[in-house]
């Protein structure tokens, strides 16, 4: 399982069971974990609502699928189980002030009644949600306490192996022709054609993002950065066309009517270490975290006491 992986998984577990109604089959024991039980309606919670399609029409094939996806998802709830219950052996708790830092950032700045009125919505109840938050939490705090070097210290790569990876993988930095683009998005055509003729007549493009742009997010105006062909929208393609310095005619898209700006070319190429260093460097200390937390995940499961009952389990559909 992937390091954090599971803190998302014990979010989403315990909000989707709030809203599933209670059924005495539900509360089957389906395993134990550290005299702790986990009950069928637990593992149906975390089911996807759609049957497994089957093409191919071979059905020993979707039941050994079943299967498997019924084994991962019981594993998963096994480790969430571990998880917490170290938390507590450990004592590892949630201030009110990481909760409440939590709390706003999950809101993104909608107003309390808001936020717990879309959640009601989705019937899940503000109870529900402050508990699987709170867990969540604390997981993640248990998480970052037991992903680290032996010697305690917080991961860390060195300079060298960053450097020798992407020496190594030189494919996987090879980029296709970019343009660096710059846009102004307004609401009209007519405003558009305006700002353009304003543009070629010497306005300074960056100032009249800023002032007239619907999605002007930075201080010089909206600029998009390098892209390749693939990463643009069809109505972008002709862009690629152009000279650097160019200001593209009206491009109507269902976000508005855009100005584009070619700030620059690039032609193909293998990305220079530099430019990639910090998105590779964390790259590879997720895969080095992963693999701890991997490590770390198995032994304990090695000390915990898990039964599982698993003719149960094949009749869990």
């Amino acid at each position: 399982m992937k390091y954090r992986t599971v803190c998302f998984i014990i979010y989403l577990i315990l909000l989707a069971a709030c809203s599933k109604k209670e059924v005495d089959s539900r509360q089957a024991v389906l395993a134990e974990v550290g005299g702790e039980v986990i009950t069928v309606g637990e593992l149906l919670d975390m089911m996807p609502d759609e049957e497994i399609e089957d093409g191919s029409s071979n059905q020993k094939t979707a039941a050994s699928e079943i299967e498997a996806l019924k084994h991962g998802l019981l594993d998963q709830l096994i480790n969430q189980k571990m998880l917490l219950q170290e938390a507590r052996r450990l004592n590892i708790a949630l201030t009110e002030s990481e909760f409440k830092n939590q709390k706003d950032l999950l809101q993104n700045g909608m107003d309390e009644t808001t936020f717990f009125e879309l959640l009601a919505e989705q019937n899940i109840s503000r109870t529900a949600w402050e508990k699987a938050t709170r867990e969540n939490l604390i997981t993640e705090k248990l998480l970052d306490q037991f992903t680290r070097e032996e010697d305690g210290d917080a991961l860390s790569l060195s300079e060298e192996t960053v450097r020798a990876y992407y020496e190594k993988n030189p494919k996987e930095w090879h980029v296709d022709e970019q343009l660096k683009l710059r846009q102004i998005v307004v609401d009209s055509e007519e405003k558009a054609r305006s700002l353009r003729t304003q543009i070629v007549n010497g306005a300074d493009f960056s100032d009249t993002a800023k002032i007239h742009s619907m999605q002007t997010h930075t201080e010089d105006g909206e600029g998009l950065g390098y892209v390749t062909l693939a990463e643009v929208p069809v109505e972008f393609e002709p862009l690629f066309k152009l000279d650097i310095g160019s200001v593209s005619e009206v491009i109507k898209t269902p976000f508005g009517y855009h100005l584009v700006l070619i700030e620059d070319k690039r032609g193909e190429q293998i990305l220079p270490y530099e430019e990639i260093r910090e998105k590779l460097y964390q790259q590879l200390l997720d895969r080095k975290r992963e693999h701890v937390f991997s490590k770390w995940i198995e032994k304990l499961r090695l000390r915990t006491e898990v039964r599982i009952n698993e003719e149960l389990l094949k009749s869990v559909s």
